[in-house]
């Protein structure tokens, strides 16, 4: 209600609220009113000076004043004294009816339609006894004069209750809408918190951790990898802070709702940033890692950016631990073209490993398995250890092409989160053809592969139909 809005509670303000109304109507009609009232003093309007009549018609005026008021107590009144009126002055005009109009018409832009009903047979008991009487409003002439402004007085009204009913649904809408606006900047701020916490406490309880461990290492080997470690782990909580930091002033999808399958990322320059930011760990801690970067698409969905980064990191963190110390080792990213709107998102890592790698990393298999992926482990033709994890991507918006501007991505499934950690979930040992070729993920193990000689020379693709996915 609107007397509901305004809060003050002083005289002038009550009197205003008053005369105002509750509704937003009110007032437009009260003035109209008002209007008509105020016609009494134009001249003529008194066609006789008697004191009685002159009483009667500025009685008759103030009703009309009224009706906007009360309409149910002057459609009552109103229909009486016409009919007394009529009696007294039959010859002379009457202008309670004209107060009975406008008060059924105020009844039915409240949509009060009993009192509207009562109204209109008050109307029509006084024109059936002015016709009997033979006063003013008698006859077919006074049922056209009067119906016609019964009629569209009642129109006006009822016009009016629908504008009043569209206001109001619109205010309603609107306060709706500020509430889930406020409901969503509250989880917004709710989740920036968590993160933010959880990213902090996080990184500094790795970082405290691995300079607990570096304080104790007397092997320069070592201290080097875990300042390589510790850069690492540095770079990626300053991304997800600035990110954080991001999603606030550009009010993401992300942000607001926590669905990262529907925001959308600049997936390329997070793949460079991310690469320089892996190279510049490994500097730091004298671990000689290059990485290779083909043609990405520009944006991908926060899901499909999720899991790369994840696995990136996972890869150069399993090159910095179990390389062999000063040997190089490189990262390669790179697409591989598949049917239709369908390709695959290869992260290839290749090191001098002390000791053969017969199984897949756990982690690193039980996330490519839960988005219809694969992690395979092997060695190239030099006998350094290569672990390949593919990731089944697809084109969502754009061309289907990597170097296209607008080309878009997403994750063919995902079903990390309810993904067991099973521990033979996809993690022996698949054969690696090369850098560019592909394995089935349900070939068997050659007995080559058991004891760390992966055999380079199969040439096995994967299909759809052979992934083993997560059962949740």
């Amino acid at each position: 209600m609107t007397s509901n809005i305004d809060g003050s509670t002083g005289v002038p303000s009550r009197v205003w609220n008053f005369l105002r109304g509750p509704r937003f109507i009110d007032l437009p009609i009260r003035l109209l009113a008002l209007i008509m009232g105020l016609t009494i003093l134009v001249p003529g309007s008194f066609e006789i000076t008697e004191p009685r009549y002159s009483t009667l018609l500025i009685l008759a005026y103030g009703l009309i004043v009224l009706a906007s008021f009360l309409p149910l107590s002057i459609v009552i009144a109103t229909t009486g004294l016409g009919i007394g009126f009529s009696m007294h002055y039959p010859d002379l005009e009457n202008m309670f009816p004209e107060a009975l109009i406008l008060a059924t018409a105020v009844l039915i832009s409240r949509r009060r339609w009993i009192g509207f009903a009562l109204g209109t047979i008050g109307l029509a008991v006084y024109l059936g006894v002015s016709t009997r009487l033979g006063s003013y409003d008698a006859g077919f002439e006074g049922l056209t004069d009067l119906g016609y402004g019964w009629l569209t007085y009642s129109i006006l009204g009822l016009c009016a209750s629908f504008v009043e009913a569209r206001i109001r649904s619109e205010i309603d809408r609107r306060e709706r809408a500020a509430v889930d606006h406020q409901k969503s900047l509250d989880a917004m701020r709710a989740r920036f918190t968590s993160d933010m916490h959880d990213t902090i406490s996080h990184s500094l309880t790795t970082e405290s951790a691995i300079i607990r461990t570096l304080a104790r290492e007397s092997d320069s080997e070592t201290a080097y990898r875990l300042l390589a470690e510790l850069a690492l782990v540095n770079a990626e909580a300053t991304k997800r802070l600035r990110q954080l930091v991001t999603s606030l002033s550009k009010w993401e999808t992300e942000s607001c709702t926590g669905d990262r399958a529907t925001s959308r990322i600049r997936f390329r320059a997070e793949a460079e940033q991310l690469t320089t930011a892996i190279e510049d760990g490994c500097a730091a801690g004298s671990v000689p890692l290059t990485t290779e970067l083909s043609p990405l698409p520009t944006h991908a969905t926060g899901t499909m950016s999720h899991h790369f980064r994840a696995v990136m990191l996972e890869l150069a963190t399993n090159v910095i631990r179990h390389s062999v110390p000063g040997t190089p080792a490189t990262l390669v990213v790179e697409m591989r073209d598949g049917s239709g709107s369908r390709a695959e998102l290869l992260c290839r890592s290749t090191n001098a490993s002390p000791t053969a790698l017969t199984r897949a990393p756990r982690s690193l298999s039980r996330r490519a398995t839960a988005v219809g992926g694969v992690c395979r482990v092997g060695a190239d033709d030099q006998k350094r250890t290569v672990v390949e994890v593919a990731l089944p991507i697809r084109f969502i918006s754009g061309s289907v092409s990597a170097a296209s501007d607008e080309a878009m991505i997403d994750v063919v499934d995902d079903d990390f989160d309810a993904s067991p950690e099973a521990a033979g979930a996809t993690t022996a040992s698949v054969p690696i053809t090369g850098p560019a070729s592909s394995a089935d993920s349900g070939t068997a193990v050659s007995a080559d592969a058991a004891d760390g000689k992966t055999d380079l020379s199969t040439d096995d693709r994967r299909t759809k139909g052979d992934r083993d996915k997560v059962d949740a």
